[in-house]
């Protein structure tokens, strides 16, 4: 009877050398990278400029399927459960990987256990903007507007359980503000809901805003994070404006991002090649333009700094979404 140790020994050197036969040969065919989001949104086309770079640095073609659907988890379960072989990638992002699952009844997976973090792309803040004809100048304004005008304001959303709806229901907890929510398919109705009279506040990323504000029709009145915008290609209207901490009300911590995954237990050696080859399509002039273009910051990294930054906001959003109480029954 052969021992157990050497059964052991044995299987372990056969997984060894098939996956670094893997990681060697990979890939041999075309990557399939599924975007969670409809063909022609934001983040299908951020994947798009990446995935034309990405093709000749692995020598494959990259097809780009879109899975529209659950606030992006129909994606995202498509993938993690896929072979986790490299060849289905996601292009995931806030709402898509941590937002959705936090607020769904029956979360779809675990974005922390189902997948493999491989870079992250792209980052960038909130931005807080009103109906250019309301007296509204800056937090102050909205914060006295609103107290002395309880329930008469109302804010758009891309529907209930999204990043701009609980980011608004953060603020609204935070400064003790009453205004109504009202849901809109997507961000581009919100923006037009508001641009037509019918909302009042809209919190979004970049680069909704970039229309409304350009037509005089929107007025930004502060940002996340610890800086703020400067002077960006195009929008004037955003040069300078403060962030909320500068403005006294802390706590808001909203960020987006974009970054590609694949299914947990895709083998080292292969996410390793994909995260050179990625990190070098960012880092490609082009792309910095087109990124900067649509006022949005490159942000490629190592595997371990995604998936430190995946930990930290899934607990995050979960905690969002049990103070808030905007759990999706």
């Amino acid at each position: 009877m052969i021992p157990r140790l050497v059964l052991f020994v044995s299987a372990l050197l056969l997984f060894t050398f098939s996956t670094s036969a893997r990681a060697d040969d990979y890939p041999n065919h075309h990557i399939t990278l599924i975007v969670p989001f409809p063909a022609g949104s934001g983040p299908d086309v951020y994947a798009r400029i990446i995935a034309d770079k990405l093709v000749p640095r692995l020598g494959q073609p990259v097809v780009i399927e879109n899975r529209a659907g659950g606030g992006g988890t129909t994606g995202g379960r498509a993938v993690a459960t896929a072979d986790p072989d490299g060849y289905t990638l996601l292009f995931g992002s806030t709402s898509s990987v941590v937002v959705a699952p936090a607020v769904a009844k029956e979360a779809p997976y675990d974005p922390v256990v189902a997948f493999t973090p491989i870079i992250q792309v792209a980052r960038g803040p909130f931005i807080l903007s009103v109906r250019a004809d309301l007296p509204i100048n800056n937090l102050a304004d909205l914060i006295a507007y609103a107290r002395k005008n309880p329930g008469k304001l109302n804010y758009g959303s891309s529907g209930p359980g999204s990043l701009h709806h609980l980011s608004t229901e953060m603020l609204k907890r935070t400064a003790t503000l009453d205004m109504v929510h009202i849901p809109f398919p997507g961000g581009a109705q919100s923006w037009t809901a508001l641009q037509s009279g019918v909302i009042d506040v809209i919190f979004d990323s970049m680069p909704g805003p970039i229309s409304a504000l350009q037509s005089g029709k929107a007025r930004a009145i502060a940002v996340t994070g610890t800086k703020r915008l400067g002077n960006l290609p195009g929008v004037a209207e955003l040069a300078n404006v403060p962030t909320f901490d500068e403005q006294g009300v802390k706590g808001i911590d909203v960020i987006f991002w974009f970054g590609i995954l694949a299914p947990a237990g895709t083998p080292a050696p292969i996410i390793a090649k994909l995260n050179a080859a990625l990190a070098a399509s960012i880092r490609d002039p082009e792309v910095q333009a087109k990124f900067a273009q649509q006022s949005i910051e490159a942000a490629p990294g190592s595997v371990g700094e995604f998936g430190q930054l995946i930990a930290q906001q899934a607990r995050h959003w979960r905690e969002v979404v049990k103070e808030t109480g905007t759990r999706q029954e």
